[in-house]
C-alpha cells in the first residue's frame, strides 16, 4: 500500500467534513427597519382593559359553531363591520434595553421585532420579524372548519408607547375581541432584562363544553442578516417526542412545506445567529407545519394544540433574540438543543468548548487572541499524537530508497512487492497508517472546534486586529474587479504548501502533495475569518513540529549495521528509534555502561570456569 496515498485519502475525508459546511453565495433583500418614535416615557401598565368588563353571558347556549361564525355571507360581513364600528388599527412599541417591538391591535399580533445590539451588514437594527408579515397570528379549527383572527380588530393597546428599564415591573398589553359569538383574549406580559415573554390565549364561546378543537399560531419566519449564510443555516427546529428535529431551507426548496405530527415540546423558526421559539407550558403541540418563503429564504411554522370547547386557557412562553446557548439554556426547556453545534456524536464536546469560549472570553477581551490561545492549547493536547504521526511519516519516507529498489526488482510480480514491503515495514517496525491513525483521534475536536466558531454569535461583530473586523465574516482586505482579497486564508495556503513540503519527498508524489494546500485554500476562501485563523495557527505550529523532526538524522533503514560501527559488535542490529538531539549523549553513555556490564559479566563467568 502506497502510504502517500492512504495520507492523501485521510486529508481528503477531512476536507470533506468542512466541504458541506461551505457558504453558499446567495444573498437575501435587507431587512427593512419600522418607522415609529422611540418611547419616551416608562409606562408598566398600559391602559386597554374596557373589552374585559364585556360579558360572554349575551352568547347563544353553548355557544355557536365554527362554521357559523366562518360564514362568508355579505350580511355576516356587515355584521363582523358593524361589530368593529370606532376601531382603528393602533400600535403599540415596547421598548427594553434588549429589544424593540411593535404590536398591532388588527390581529392582536407582532409586527416587528428589533434588537437594538444587533446590526445587519446594511447598519440597519436586525429585525426578526419579515417585512409586511405578523408574528403569533392565531388561527382557531374546530371541526372541518377554521377561523383566522389575524384581521380582527380588537380593544386595547390604547397606550402607544411602553419604555422598561432595568429594575422596571412588567408591562401586559392586553387585546380582546368577538365576532359571532366567539370570544378570543390575548395577554402578554413583557419583562426588561430578557427575550422571553409570556402568552396567553382564551378562546369562548367555541361550540358545545366537552367539544375538541384546535389553536394554532406560529412565526412566519427570521430574515437573513449576514452577507452570505448557507441555506441550512435557516431552518425551523422542534422538540418531537424528546428528540430534536430540523428541517432547512435547502431541505424545502423543491416541496416548500412538510408537516410534523407527535407530541412537540416547542417550536422555532431561525436563521444562523437568531431564533424565535413558541413553547406550550401546559401541554405539548400535536402538529407543526414548516414552510419555506423560497424568495426571502425564510423558514417558518405554524403549530396547534388542541383546546376544549366552550372555554379555554392556553399559556406559551415565547423567546426571540440571539442564539446564544447560555440565554436559550436558562429556558429549561431543552431549547439549547435547537442551536445548530453538529452531530450528535460530537455535540458535548462542541458544548464544552462553547462555554470553554466565551469563558476565556471574559478573561481576554478579544475573541481573535482567545482562537490563538486555543490553537496551541489543542496543538499541546495532541502534542503526542500528532508527534508520532509525524515521526512515522518521516520514517516512511526515509524507506523510499529501499522501496524504490524493491519495486525495481519486483516490477513483473505484484504479490512478490506486495509481501517484500510487508517484510520491509516489519523488519523497520513501521506501519503503513502510522502516520495517519493518530490524525483520525483529533478530527473529532477539529469538527466540534469548527461547529463552535462557525455558529456561535459572541464571534458576530467582534474585531481582531487592523483589516480583521468581524470574526465571523471573511477578512476581506480588498475587492479588485469584484473579487474579494482574503489575506488568512492564503496565508494559510502557503503554510500548508511548507508542510507539504516536509511530507512529501518523492518528486512523483509531489505534484499531488502540492495540490492540497489550493483545494483547502478553496475551501476556507469564504469561511468566518475566526475559523482560518484558527487553521492558520494550528498549520504553522505543525510547520514547527515537523521541521525539529525532520532536522534530525534518518530514522529507517538502520537495521543492518556494519561491523566497524563504534560500540556495536558483529551480527547485532540496533533499533530503529527516533532519539532528540538533547537526548543523544545519555543514549551513548547508557550504551556504553551497558556494554561494559556485559564485559563484566563474561569476566565473572570466567573466573568461575
Amino acid at each position: 500500500m502506497d502510504e502517500k496515498r492512504v495520507l492523501l485519502a485521510v486529508v481528503l475525508i477531512f476536507g470533506l467534513l468542512f466541504a458541506y459546511n461551505m457558504y453558499v453565495k446567495q444573498t437575501a433583500p435587507p431587512a427593512p427597519e419600522p418607522e415609529f418614535d422611540a418611547a419616551t416615557e416608562v409606562v408598566s401598565e398600559p391602559a386597554g382593559e374596557a373589552a374585559a368588563g364585556e360579558s360572554a353571558g349575551d352568547e347563544p347556549a353553548g355557544g355557536v359553531s365554527l362554521e357559523q361564525a366562518a360564514a362568508g355571507t355579505e350580511d355576516a360581513e356587515g355584521a363582523l363591520e358593524a361589530e368593529s364600528r370606532g376601531l382603528s388599527e393602533r400600535l403599540v412599541t415596547v421598548e427594553t434595553p434588549l429589544w424593540s417591538a411593535v404590536l398591532s391591535n388588527r390581529g392582536g399580533s407582532i409586527l416587528s421585532w428589533q434588537l437594538p445590539e444587533h446590526e445587519d451588514l446594511e447598519g440597519h437594527l436586525v429585525d426578526l420579524v419579515p417585512e409586511g408579515e405578523n408574528a403569533l397570528d392565531v388561527v382557531i379549527h374546530y371541526g372541518t372548519s377554521s377561523v383566522g383572527t389575524g384581521d380582527w380588530l380588537f380593544e386595547g393597546g390604547e397606550t402607544s408607547e411602553i419604555v422598561l428599564s432595568e429594575g422596571s415591573r412588567p408591562a401586559v398589553v392586553r387585546y380582546a375581541a368577538e365576532r359571532q359569538g366567539i370570544r378570543v383574549v390575548r395577554e402578554y406580559t413583557f419583562y426588561p432584562d430578557g427575550y422571553a415573554f409570556d402568552l396567553v390565549i382564551t378562546v369562548e364561546g367555541l361550540g358545545a363544553p366537552g367539544g375538541e378543537g384546535a389553536l394554532a399560531l406560529g412565526w412566519p419566519g427570521v430574515v437573513q442578516t449576514e452577507k452570505k449564510e448557507d441555506n441550512k443555516a435557516f431552518a425551523s427546529v422542534m422538540l418531537k417526542d424528546g428528540k430534536p428535529s430540523r428541517k432547512d431551507f435547502g431541505s424545502l426548496r423543491k416541496d416548500p412545506s412538510e408537516r410534523f405530527l407527535g407530541e412537540i415540546g416547542w417550536a422555532t423558526s431561525q436563521s444562523r445567529y437568531f431564533i424565535a421559539a413558541v413553547v406550550p407550558e401546559e401541554k405539548p403541540f400535536d402538529q407543526v407545519d414548516v414552510f419555506a418563503d423560497v424568495d426571502r429564504r425564510t423558514v417558518g411554522f405554524e403549530a396547534r394544540l388542541p383546546i376544549q370547547g366552550g372555554a379555554s386557557t392556553t399559556r406559551f412562553t415565547v423567546f426571540v433574540g440571539p442564539q446564544d446557548y447560555r440565554l436559550v439554556s436558562e429556558m429549561e426547556v431543552g431549547l439549547e438543543r435547537a442551536v445548530d453545534l453538529g452531530w450528535s456524536i460530537t455535540r458535548p464536546l462542541s458544548v464544552i468548548m462553547l462555554r470553554a469560549v466565551v469563558w476565556a472570553h471574559t478573561i481576554i477581551p478579544n475573541y481573535g487572541v482567545v482562537i490563538i490561545l486555543f490553537s496551541i492549547l489543542t496543538k499541546l493536547l495532541f502534542y503526542r499524537l500528532t508527534h508520532k504521526s509525524f515521526t512515522e511519516m518521516k520514517r516512511m519516507q526515509d524507506l523510499q530508497p529501499q522501496q524504490a529498489e524493491l519495486k525495481e526488482k519486483h516490477k513483473d510480480n505484484k504479490e512478490a512487492l506486495a509481501k517484500a514491503q510487508m517484510d520491509l515495514y516489519k523488519r523497520e517496525k513501521v506501519s503503513p497508517l502510522g502516520g495517519c491513525l493518530p490524525m483520525l483521534f483529533q478530527m473529532p475536536v477539529f469538527i466540534a472546534l469548527f461547529q463552535v466558531l462557525r455558529t456561535t454569535i459572541e464571534l458576530r461583530g467582534a474585531p481582531f486586529v487592523l483589516w480583521i473586523t468581524d470574526l465571523s465574516q471573511p477578512d476581506t482586505i480588498a475587492t479588485i474587479a469584484g473579487f474579494p482579497i482574503h489575506i488568512l486564508p492564503l496565508l494559510m495556503g502557503v503554510g500548508m504548501l511548507v508542510q507539504q513540503r516536509f511530507s512529501t519527498k518523492d518528486p512523483s508524489q509531489a505534484m499531488i502533495g502540492n495540490m492540497m494546500p489550493i483545494v483547502f485554500t478553496a475551501l476556507f476562501y469564504n469561511f468566518a475569518s475566526g475559523l482560518v485563523l484558527y487553521w492558520l495557527v494550528n498549520t504553522v505550529l505543525s510547520v514547527a513540529q515537523q521541521y525539529y523532526i525532520h532536522r534530525g538524522p534518518s530514522t529507517a533503514g538502520e537495521s543492518s549495521v556494519d561491523a566497524t560501527t563504534p560500540g556495536v559488535q558483529a551480527g547485532q542490529t540496533t533499533a530503529s528509534t527516533t532519539v532528540a538531539p538533547e537526548f543523544e549523549e545519555a543514549v551513548v553513555v547508557e550504551t556504553t555502561r551497558s556494554s561494559s556490564s556485559k564485559k563484566k559479566r563474561r569476566g565473572k563467568r570466567r573466573k568461575k570456569r
